[in-house]
Formats: C-alpha cells, sequence, structure tokens
C-alpha cells in the first residue's frame, strides 16, 4: 500500500517537472531547438500562414530571435493548473498568471540588453518614425514610468545642451533701460508751473541730476533742454544751451535713450542754473549733468483715437499700467526701467557709430576747407535693413556740425517728412526724436508720383529726383544766408554749406535694381552707405561671422567713398505695426497737422507741424468750396487705368479722391485745356462739370512744376448750370493755396480710418450726423459681389489622381 502511494507520488512529480521545466528555463535567442519542437513549429507556421499577415504579426517579427512555440507553450490552460496546485508553498508572486520566472542567467542577457537600449537612447535622440521594441519573454516587467513611457510612443530624452538656453532665457530678466535711480529731492526735483523761467513756463518740470554713464528711458511726449553738461539722446550730443528740442518717444518705434556723456567737471556753473531754485543749483555741482524735462502738449495723442492701431502708443500698454513706477511729475511722460515686449530702445549699432564718424568732418576741420566738396551722403539697401532708421541718424549727426541739411526723400512707400508718394527735398535746422509721424512738414520743393512704387512710373520717378537734384546744385549746396541767419551763427555750426542726405528705397531686385543704379548716377554721391541684407533670427551663425563694419575706401575715379554696415536686428516691433500701418498713421498725422502760417524766417527752411487738431474727424471738419472752372486750369489723372476715364465719368473719380496740388511755372500749362460743352461720352454731363480735364493728359514735368501738397475731396457738386463746386481739405497754409492752379489724382487713397468717426466708432453710430447705412464710399458688412463671400473647399470631390 505504502509502495503504491509512493509510486504514484513519483510519477507525479517526475510529470510537474517536465511541465514546468519549460517556463522556468526559457531558452537564449542562440540557442535552437529540438527537432521535435521544429517540426511542431513549422506545422504550426503553416498553419497561420493562411491569412494575411498583420501589423501585430510584423512587429512580432522584428525580435524574431523568440519560438513562437514557447509564447504557445505559455498561454496553454493545462499548464496553469499544475503550477498552482504544485507549488502551494512558493511565493505568491511567482504564481501569477502574468509573470513569467527567469533564471539567472537570461536575467543578466536582458539586463544588459536594457542598459545598452538605455545608453543608445540617451546618447543619440530619437527618430520620429522609430519602431518599438518586440515584446520578449526575457524582458524585465515594467515599472509605472515605463509604461507612461509606451503611451507617449518614444522614451523621453534629456538633451542637456538644449536645455541650457531654454533655461537661461526663463530665468534671465527683462534688459534694463534705465541705469539712472531716481531719488525725489536728490537727483529728480519737480518744478510747478511758472516755478522755472525756462522754456514753457505753463506747464509743469522736473530737473535730473546725471551722472556720468547714467542712462534714462522716457515714454511720451516732452521736451528737453541741456544746463549743464553733455547729453546725448539717440545717439545725438545734446550741449548745454537755451534750446529746447522736442522728443516724441512712441511703443510704435524705438524709444530714445537719454546718457549722460561728460564725467564731473569742475568748471563754472552755466549761466542757465540761476534760472532755477537754490536747491536745485545748489545740487548740481555734484552731479556730471543737468537736464530740464517739461510737458509737451501738441494733440498728437489723439491720433490714436482716430486710426485705433496706434491707440495709447504713447502711454505703457494696459497690462503694464498697474505696475510700479517712479513718478516724473509730467502727465505726458512714464519712466521705464526695464524693457517690456512692446517697448523696444533705439540702439546705435558700433557699425553705423564707425561709419558716420568717418564721414563727418570733425570739428578740427575748418569751414574753409570744406567749401567746394561734395557733401552728400546717400543710404541703400534692401527692405527692413533699417535705412530710415540710420538716415535720420547721420541727419541728426550732420546738423551738429551744419547748421542746416538737407534731406531727399526717394522711398515713396516709408516716406520722413510728407506722406507716400512723394518725391520730396525738405531742409531741416533742428534734430529729429521721434517716428516720421511726428514732424510732417512742408518741403522745400516736392513732386507727385501718386503711388508707393515707381513701378508704374519709372521715368516720371527718376525725372522727379533729377529736378530735385537740379534745385539743390542750384539753391542750396551753398546758399548765400541771411543778415538775420548770420547773426545766429555764434553756436559754431558751419552755416555756409547745407550738406544732403539720400534715402532710397528698399526695393533692391529687378526694375528696383536698376532704377536705384539710375539713382545714383544722378546724384554722384560723395559717400554711398551699403546695407548688408538683413539675417534671420534663426541664423545666428550667419549673424556673428564676418566683419561687422566695412570700410571700402574711394572707387578708382576718387569720387565716392563706399561704406557696408550691418543690418539692424530684427525687433519685435515690426509684427505689431507693419508698413502699411505706417503709412496710414502718416497721412492721418499730415490732415490733421497744423502748420505755420506765416512764412519761415529763411527761404531755405521747410516748416514742420507744431500741432494736430484730433478733436474732430476729417468727415466734420469744414471744407474749402472753390470754382473749379476759375481756380483750375488743369485737372490730370495718373497711374495703371486712368487713361480710361472718360470726361463724363471724371466727378465720380474725383469722390473721395486725394489730389495733388501743383504749381506751374506760367506758360507751361497747355492752352488748349478748356474743352468744349458736349465733349467726352456724355456731353450734358461733361458741359455741367467745366472741369478742366484731358483724357490720357500726361502728368506736369518735375522741371516746370512742384507739389504744395495734398488734399481730400470731400465731394464734386454739379447741381444746376452753373460750374462745378469742388469741395477740399487741406493742410497746407493758406497763403500757398493761391498758386495751385493744378489737380493730379493717382494711386494714393485715403485709409479707412480718415473716412469714419472716432466720437461713434465704439458705439456702432453714424457718421457726423448721417446713418451708417446711409454713408457714401463706406460698406458695412461683408461684400455681396460674386466671389465675395468665403471660397468653400470641398474634400469629397477630387480627381482620380488625388485620390
Amino acid at each position: 500500500m505504502l509502495s503504491a502511494v509512493a509510486a504514484r507520488k513519483a510519477r507525479l512529480a517526475q510529470s510537474q517537472t517536465q511541465n514546468t521545466t519549460p517556463a522556468v528555463s526559457a531558452p537564449s535567442s542562440s540557442a535552437s531547438p529540438p527537432p521535435s519542437e521544429a517540426k511542431k513549429k513549422a506545422a504550426s507556421s503553416s498553419s497561420s500562414q493562411k491569412p494575411p499577415s498583420s501589423k501585430r504579426k510584423s512587429s512580432t517579427s522584428v525580435g524574431g530571435n523568440v519560438p513562437k512555440k514557447k509564447r504557445s507553450e505559455q498561454r496553454r490552460p493545462p499548464e496553469q493548473p499544475a503550477r498552482y496546485f504544485a507549488q502551494a508553498a512558493v511565493d505568491a508572486f511567482k504564481t501569477q498568471e502574468d509573470v513569467i520566472v527567469v533564471d539567472e542567467s537570461d536575467a543578466e542577457s536582458s539586463a544588459s540588453s536594457h542598459s545598452s537600449r538605455i545608453a543608445e537612447d540617451v546618447a543619440v535622440p530619437p527618430a520620429p518614425g522609430r519602431p518599438k521594441r518586440a515584446w520578449s519573454p526575457s524582458a524585465p516587467l515594467p515599472d509605472s514610468s515605463d509604461e507612461d513611457n509606451e503611451e507617449g510612443g518614444e522614451p523621453i530624452v534629456l538633451d542637456f545642451p538644449l536645455s541650457a538656453p531654454l533655461q537661461q532665457v526663463l530665468v534671465q530678466p527683462p534688459s534694463s533701460l534705465s541705469s539712472f535711480d531716481p531719488v525725489l529731492n536728490q537727483n529728480v526735483f519737480h518744478l510747478a508751473p511758472g516755478e522755472c523761467l525756462l522754456g514753457d513756463t505753463a506747464h509743469k518740470s522736473t530737473i535730473l541730476l546725471l551722472g556720468s554713464g547714467e542712462t534714462v528711458a522716457l515714454l511720451g511726449t516732452y521736451t528737453i533742454t541741456v544746463l549743464r553738461g553733455t547729453v546725448s539722446v539717440a545717439g545725438v550730443q545734446l550741449t548745454a544751451g537755451p534750446t529746447s528740442h522736442p522728443v516724441y518717444a512712441s511703443r510704435s518705434s524705438p524709444i530714445p535713450i537719454i546718457q549722460c556723456r561728460l564725467s564731473r567737471s569742475t568748471t563754472a556753473p552755466t549761466p542757465l542754473l540761476p534760472a532755477l531754485p537754490e536747491r536745485i543749483a545748489d545740487a548740481s555741482p555734484n552731479f556730471d549733468a543737468t537736464i530740464l524735462l517739461q510737458e509737451l502738449h501738441t494733440g498728437i495723442e489723439g491720433l490714436g483715437r482716430i486710426c485705433r492701431t496706434f491707440d495709447g502708443c504713447f502711454a505703457p500698454a494696459r497690462w503694464h499700467r498697474s505696475q510700479a513706477r517712479f513718478d516724473m511729475g509730467l502727465d505726458t511722460v512714464y519712466f521705464l526701467e526695464r524693457q517690456t515686449p512692446d517697448v523696444s530702445p533705439l540702439v546705435v549699432l558700433p557699425s553705423w557709430d564707425a561709419a558716420i564718424g568717418s564721414a563727418v568732418p570733425p570739428p578740427s576741420v575748418d569751414e574753409n576747407e570744406l567749401v567746394g566738396r561734395a557733401a552728400t551722403y546717400l543710404v541703400k539697401g534692401p527692405k527692413n535693413a533699417g535705412k530710415s532708421t540710420f538716415a535720420r541718424l547721420l541727419l541728426n549727426r550732420l546738423l551738429s556740425r551744419f547748421k542746416r541739411v538737407a534731406y531727399l526723400e526717394c522711398d515713396l512707400g516709408q516716406s520722413e517728412f510728407t506722406p507716400g508718394g512723394m518725391v520730396s527735398l525738405n531742409v531741416v535746422e533742428q534734430p529729429l526724436f521721434g517716428p516720421p509721424f511726428t514732424h510732417p512738414s512742408t518741403p522745400h520743393a516736392s513732386h507727385y508720383i501718386g503711388a508707393t512704387s515707381p513701378k508704374n512710373s519709372p521715368s516720371h520717378y527718376l525725372d522727379s529726383i533729377q529736378a530735385l537734384m537740379q534745385l539743390y546744385h542750384a539753391d542750396l549746396q551753398n546758399a548765400a544766408l541771411d543778415e538775420d541767419d548770420t547773426s545766429n551763427a555764434s553756436d559754431g555750426r558751419i552755416s555756409s554749406i547745407i550738406p544732403l542726405v539720400i534715402n532710397t528705397m528698399g526695393w533692391t531686385k529687378g526694375l528696383g535694381a536698376d532704377l536705384g543704379r539710375k539713382v545714383e548716377e544722378i546724384i554722384e554721391p560723395a559717400h554711398i552707405f551699403s546695407f548688408a541684407p538683413p539675417t534671420l533670427e534663426d541664423d545666428w551663425h550667419a549673424a556673428s561671422a564676418g566683419p561687422s563694419y566695412s570700410h571700402q575706401g574711394p572707387v578708382p575715379n576718387g569720387a565716392t567713398t563706399i561704406h557696408t554696415v550691418e543690418s539692424a536686428p530684427p525687433s519685435s516691433l515690426s509684427s505689431h505695426y507693419t508698413a502699411a500701418d505706417q503709412r496710414n498713421i502718416s497721412m492721418l498725422s499730415y490732415f490733421h497737422a497744423v502748420f505755420p502760417d506765416d512764412p519761415p524766417s529763411s527761404p531755405h527752411t521747410s516748416p514742420i507741424a507744431v500741432s494736430w487738431t484730433t478733436s474732430l474727424p476729417l468727415c466734420a471738419q469744414p471744407p474749402y468750396q472753390v470754382d473749379c472752372a476759375t481756380a483750375f486750369d488743369k485737372l490730370v489723372l495718373t497711374g495703371a487705368g486712368m487713361e480710361d476715364v472718360v470726361p463724363s465719368e471724371v466727378h465720380r473719380a474725383l469722390n473721395c479722391a486725394l489730389v495733388a496740388l501743383v504749381r506751374c511755372e506760367p506758360g507751361t500749362i497747355d492752352s488748349d485745356m478748356s474743352i468744349d460743352a458736349g465733349a467726352g461720352t456724355d456731353g450734358s454731363v461733361f458741359s455741367l462739370s467745366m472741369l478742366p480735364y484731358d483724357q490720357g493728359a500726361p502728368a506736369p514735368s518735375p522741371y516746370t512744376s512742384r507739389c504744395l501738397g495734398l488734399a481730400l475731396v470731400r465731394g464734386v457738386s454739379l447741381s444746376g448750370p452753373a460750374p462745378a463746386q469742388i469741395q477740399l481739405l487741406t493742410p497746407v497754409p493758406v497763403r500757398l493755396l493761391g498758386e495751385a492752379r493744378v489737380l493730379v489724382m493717382g494711386e494714393m487713397q485715403l485709409p479707412v480710418w480718415g473716412m469714419l468717426d472716432f466720437r461713434t466708432l465704439d458705439d456702432g453710430g453714424d457718421v457726423a450726423g448721417v446713418e451708417k447705412g446711409r454713408v457714401p464710399y463706406l460698406r458695412w458688412g461683408k461684400g455681396e459681389g460674386a466671389g465675395g463671400e468665403r471660397r468653400r473647399v470641398r474634400r469629397n470631390l477630387m480627381r482620380r489622381e488625388q485620390m
């Protein structure tokens, strides 16, 4: 009995040992299966090849070192009960169905393969399309972090060289704009109106005492007067004197930085200091420079209400107004300590400083040595390179050596002193601290092209530049000053020579390149500042390679010196304000500007606007109403397609159009401009209009005409048998309107902001008392014409080759 029981237990133990052996010791990848198992594997593989192969089997074949028989044996139902009954005393974790027990040799091999895989992942970044590692019974059990990696598709790889710059960008604080530490009644003094006897005594003032090298960044509109020492504003040095310089620091352009340039001086105080209170005069000698800041109220802040793109550009943004900042004691000035994403400082690059320093004659050069020399400076380069900023900086530097500087604007799209579409010649006496829309002027001479690009009239564009150059050589290059002007030449600046700065357009390819070469041939500049193409933000290695400033010296004929300078770095402001936005604000600033009615003291000076009337929109301002037959001798339409406008429809083309007021020399206007009644396609309509229009007539010759300014046509009246009446809005002074006998209409149009009524714009109301649905020239809502709706793309209808 006992022998029979013992034999049964022995057979049972032997059978259990044979059944559990394949699960305990898994064969390695290099071992070959027994012949019997190979036959079974071949049979099972032949039966499994009946259905088509799937992605699961292809992924399994990647790790083809594991025989399929072992996986099938592990999942057979008869094996699992034997394991539970036979190993009842074994650890419970080893008896689970999802646990595969491996021996020490397989564990070591799997651990080594796993560690090598981790090393490869750390050393080499994972490829986007890298396949997953096939499942293997010898792989260790994954933990929670491995499961997360499987859900994400790829393991997380730390790339330390890339994480260091990212951490630096996130942790580094914003760059500082002002190194000046303001302390009230120590280096900052607030003055009430009337307490200061300098400048505009009707407004509040603030005195700043600066040390050597200290910088101050201010936002807003103000005037600066240097009372002691020397400071630089936007790269231009200002010395002590009674002259007040207006500064327009707007968020739409890089703001100027004030910096003390003079070391501590032990000389006697400036005569301007006694005009200050005693507490300020006593503290001033302990510092290197003393400046006076005063409020500047010109009405230019109201342009933001008219053009909402520039709303609040002279004040901090709404999300930065709550930040604590030092109170300057001025209503129109804000102290900026650190840089913000919407504020960018005006940075003068070293190559710019070196190029201008080598071109501008130093103070050691005598005035007599400069007589007879060509003083023409041409700035050229691609768009977005900083040409306009560089040309303004060059103009300000020249004004520190010369009393007057001429500025020839050849860029029709980004004009400095006039609205777009004009080639103008201006004469400037004071430095400019502000974007172009803050100093519109009445040019010394100008010609209207009528477009933001000369592609449609290149010959007229070149003739206009050549006519202005002839005028400069004849009247301005060696202009003799009046007796009143010679008495003001005590500041040491040269008054007998007026240098010329030329700003060219950024169109440098194709026809633009040909026009640029023609302009250089016409001007024959003494110095050419050539800008290198701007580099991309991500092309850091190209931006750092090569010299930043190259002085090529004179060309073989010895007439021109070429200076190659680097382009301005990209700014975040370019994404906030586009070139079209800058043209719109310049146009609106021109029509709302107030120019001096009195003629300038010198005939060689271009008057600059001193204030802006922004209380009323253009649609609510009273216009000039004139008789067309009496006031004008000729009406010309220029631009693409203008030659097809028939006389009977010209009054419709003039409605709400921008026209140039042109003065022509006597005898240069065609004598047959008056057209008899009945001319044109509809004689009756044209006889009522009495407009001196000649279809297809060319623009006035630049050699015998000048553009006095622009005007907006409010409307043309054709009621009754009387001659046509035309209503005009223009900022041109009244003393010059009588000289304009020719109207020239081009392709330029008034921005839509100028047609709206900003007083009721927020409420969605009327426009100057007229219901918005009945306002002419404007369409509210979406267009109803063919193609006006949004295009619908149907993906279910495709051609055969697209499927």
